[in-house]
């Protein structure tokens, strides 16, 4: 006789890669280990042999997410170099809602992600960057990629005020008009649509340690 609460049969199959892909179906955003079993049609419990957690969910996802990503060669230098990875992790981030956010909640990263930094870091120093200039140009884009990025997706979020809804963006563009001598670049519509004003800010960083690198 078959137990009450049970389905006949042998209890599903299944991979962590498969989970993974689960995972990365339901996206970053409403990630949790009860979500992505109810996609798969498991239980909860299921998932535990294949993840030991939502941080190892993350983790294998993200794993994957990263090793089917088109990257650029590490052969190019070190400002082009710099200037095609940002594109590549914030076009990432753009068709992953969600990841940015849950990659700062992450205790480690995924050896592919460990690989490619290696792989950039490299470079980086063959061009002239010291060992920790090189980490540090590499984290502080990854940073600005991604805190931009969240930034920009908040924009979207409707607050309720005494004239009726609006949404950040608005409310944000309102209060920077009274900035003295900048009105004209708040009131362009690309800079609170897209990227912002995340290229600018790129630029200005990749000029420091160019600047830098002279005076070596």
């Amino acid at each position: 006789m078959t137990a009450v609460g049970r389905r006949p049969g042998r209890p599903p199959s299944l991979t962590r890669e498969e989970v993974a892909r689960a995972a990365l179906a339901e996206g970053f955003d409403t990630l949790s280990m009860p979500s992505v079993a109810r996609r798969l049609g498991v239980s909860h419990s299921t998932l535990y042999r294949y993840v030991d957690s939502r941080s190892d969910l993350l983790l294998a996802a993200l794993e994957i997410a990263v090793a089917e990503h088109d990257w650029p060669s590490p052969e190019l230098g070190w400002r082009p170099l710099l200037e095609a990875f940002a594109d590549a992790l914030w076009r990432m981030v753009e068709v992953r809602p969600g990841m940015a956010e849950a990659a700062y909640t992450m205790t480690s990263l995924p050896p592919q992600v460990m690989q490619l930094l290696g792989a950039y870091g490299a470079r980086l120093r063959a061009e002239g960057f010291t060992s920790r200039d090189a980490v540090v140009a590499l984290d502080f884009l990854v940073d600005l990629v991604f805190s931009t990025a969240i930034a920009m997706r908040g924009l979207d979020a409707v607050e309720e005020t005494p004239d009726g809804p609006r949404t950040r963006r608005e409310l944000h563009r309102d209060s920077m008009r009274s900035l003295s001598g900048v009105s004209p670049a708040i009131d362009e519509d690309a800079t609170w649509r897209g990227r912002g004003w995340f290229h600018d800010k790129l630029d200005i960083m990749l000029d420091g340690l160019e600047l830098r690198l002279r005076r070596r």
